[in-house]
C-alpha cells in the first residue's frame, strides 16, 4: 500500500503542538480542511479511545463525518490513530457514501495514521505518514486538506 507522508515544521514548543493534537477545546479550533469548518468533536484521548468529527462544507453546508481510534500515544514524541469515514450516526462507510470516487471508493477504507513529533531548536517538527489505497486525485486532495489543516494549526498555534 502507498504512503501519504507529509512534513511540517512549527513555530512552538513540541509541548504546544502536542497540546492542539490531544487537547479537544484547541483541536476544534484547526481541525478541517480548507473550505469547511468543524462543526464537532469529540476525542477520548487514550489508547484505544474514540475520536469523532465532522466537516461541514462552507458552501452548501454538506457534511462530511469520520473517526479514529487511537492507537497509540507516547507523549510528546508519537500519535497513532485508525481513521475512517462514517455516516452521522458512527457507522463506518466508503468515501463513495460521500460522492468521492476513486478505484477504492466502494470500499470501507480504516487508515493508519501517524504523527511523529520532534524538537528542532526552538521549532518542532511534524512528520505524518497515512496509509493510502487511494488514486492520484484522491491523494492529491488528501494533502491540500492536510495541509489546510496544518495552515490552520499555524494560525491556531500564534
Amino acid at each position: 500500500m502507498e504512503q501519504l507522508i507529509i512534513e511540517r515544521t512549527f513555530d512552538a514548543p513540541i509541548e504546544k503542538v502536542w497540546d492542539a493534537f490531544t487537547n479537544p477545546e484547541i483541536l476544534k479550533m484547526w481541525w478541517a480542511p480548507p473550505a469547511m469548518q468543524n462543526s464537532f468533536l469529540s476525542a477520548d484521548v487514550k489508547e484505544g479511545g474514540l475520536f469523532r468529527y465532522c466537516f461541514k462544507m462552507d458552501e452548501g453546508g454538506d457534511e462530511f463525518w469520520g473517526r479514529g481510534i487511537y492507537a497509540k500515544l507516547d507523549k510528546p514524541n508519537y500519535l497513532s490513530y485508525k481513521d475512517c469515514f462514517t455516516d452521522n450516526e458512527g457507522n463506518d462507510v466508503p468515501s463513495s457514501y460521500y460522492g468521492m470516487t476513486d478505484s477504492r471508493s466502494e470500499e470501507i477504507n480504516e487508515i493508519f495514521v501517524e504523527f511523529f513529533f520532534s524538537v528542532d531548536g526552538e521549532h518542532t517538527l511534524l512528520k505524518m505518514v497515512g496509509e493510502n489505497p487511494f488514486d492520484e486525485q484522491m491523494t492529491r486532495d488528501m494533502t491540500d486538506g492536510w495541509n489546510g489543516m496544518f495552515n490552520n494549526l499555524v494560525n491556531t498555534l500564534k
